[in-house]
């Protein structure tokens, strides 16, 4: 049973004076059907659940139990959890805060601007709540307002990039795209990894023309969803995070950043509660790979798929194990799989085209890796390796275009230009061969690989009569 309205008490507390009627205490809120939760998240709830029975009248309480809820996308009980917090101790701006955007989560945008006007009546300098209210009056079509609150946010947080987003957002929406560009790449200034800063950049620049830098700024962006600015609670809802996906999420992060261990940790526990979960046990192998710990990955990998043999990334990364391994077979057939499943899995078609081109299949080994370029355009790996198979065809034309392609994309890349500097030696072009060679020579005076292109360069000068 649910408990009364939180916000309606609070709305009558502030009118009769709030001594008059300060609740003793709520229930803790519950989930429609705590069963039904995913384990670890059912275990924090209920712990926390417990901590709101001993002591009812705790605001903490109830907010620990939100962050809880809110951290695993049960936005509903999160709402009465933060309302409850808030009636009981309503000088607390962060409650109704949180209320707020837990109730727009939900789509109930009316019902949100209660309880945020009643943040930003308990402290107006809150600048994430200036931030809130931008974002529901642009949705809602007050462009005079969402500019006020947003530069409110600004002025309360000048070295934050989000309010900088939402005037770059208002900035496109009104027809403005060099301002928004502006903006935007003053966002990124004050925090090069946020992705909505990315995508709004490069919504921006596709709006001036520039179509093929944006599109590669929005994709480097996609999947942002955050429009929020963090609060002295972010870190609470942040280590509340329990379910499978956030999960599997935070232990990449933690492995993308070199902090395997920790990542081992979160995996080996996400197993003890999803024993049959194929993609809990393919992370795991790709962990363990990373580490070189090349026989469990390869238990791992295998796990995952027989719990589920169309699982195509544990194809891919199987089909990557394999070939850093030196098992060509093997690692086409894995890659075969993974594209037979997926036909986007941009590193299977990058394994094929390798191990093709290694078997002398040079056409299909071209097809694949043309399908990994379409796929990753401004990955200089795939454009290098279609330049090997050309090389490997004997047409070094196409092979130095696709070298210098790379180059463009990595151009502190000294194997490239080593590459590049080999086929221009079949084409006769000495000049750019050598200018490649004292590039690469440059960029790793020690780099494996440039005696020998010397010598090729002095055994075709030599021939042409023109060795220096």
């Amino acid at each position: 049973m649910r408990s009364p309205s939180s916000s309606l008490l609070v709305s009558l507390c502030l009118l009769v004076g709030l001594a008059a009627c300060q609740p003793s205490g709520y229930p803790p809120a519950q989930p429609r059907d705590l069963d039904a939760l995913e384990p670890p998240v059912r275990r924090l709830v209920e712990e926390r659940s417990a901590a709101v029975v001993a002591a009812p009248g705790d605001a903490r309480a109830h907010a620990d139990l939100g962050a809880a809820f809110w951290a695993n996308g049960l936005f509903l009980p999160a709402a009465e959890s933060f309302a409850q917090a808030g009636a009981l101790e309503p000088g607390e701006p962060l409650w109704p805060y949180y209320e707020s955007r837990a109730l727009r989560n939900l789509g109930r945008a009316e019902g949100s601007l209660a309880p945020l006007e009643r943040a930003l009546e308990i402290d107006g300098g809150a600048a994430p709540a200036h931030l809130l209210f931008g974002w529901i009056q642009l949705d809602e079509g007050e462009v005079v307002g969402a500019r006020s609150s947003f530069e409110r946010a600004r002025g309360l947080a000048p070295d934050r990039p989000e309010p900088l987003i939402g005037l770059a957002t208002l900035a496109l929406e009104e027809g403005r795209p060099e301002e928004a560009r502006d903006l935007a790449r003053a966002a990124l200034e004050r925090q090069e990894a946020s992705r909505h800063a990315r995508w709004v950049f490069g919504s921006a620049l596709v709006a001036l023309g520039d179509e093929s830098r944006g599109r590669a700024e929005m994709d480097a962006g996609a999947g942002s969803t955050s429009k929020h600015m963090e609060t002295s609670f972010s870190a609470r809802i942040a280590s509340s995070r329990v379910n499978r996906s956030d999960t599997l999420a935070d232990a990449r992060s933690h492995a993308d950043n070199g902090r395997h261990a920790r990542a081992l940790e979160m995996l080996d526990a996400l197993e003890l509660d999803y024993p049959a979960d194929a993609h809990v046990h393919s992370t795991r192998g790709s962990v363990l790979g990373t580490l070189g710990r090349d026989e469990e990955a390869a238990r791992s990998y295998t796990t995952a798929l027989q719990i589920d043999d169309r699982h195509w990334r544990a194809w891919r990364d199987l089909a990557l194990l394999r070939l850093r391994l030196g098992n060509d077979v093997e690692a086409r057939d894995a890659a075969r799989r993974a594209i037979a499943i997926s036909d986007e899995a941009v590193d299977a078609h990058a394994v094929l085209a390798i191990t093709l081109r290694r078997e002398g299949d040079l056409t299909g080994a071209i097809r694949s890796a043309r399908r990994a370029i379409e796929l990753s355009p401004q990955q200089a790996i795939h454009h290098a390796e279609l330049g090997n198979i050309y090389a490997a065809a004997g047409q070094f034309t196409p092979a130095v275009e696709s070298y210098r392609r790379a180059i463009d994309l990595a151009p502190g890349a000294a194997q490239l230009q080593l590459s590049l500097g080999d086929a221009l030696i079949q084409l006769g072009r000495l000049d750019e061969a050598r200018a490649a060679m004292e590039r690469a020579r440059e960029l790793d005076p020690m780099l494996p690989g440039l005696t020998i292109l010397a010598g090729k360069l002095a055994e075709a000068s030599e021939a042409e009569g023109d060795y220096q």
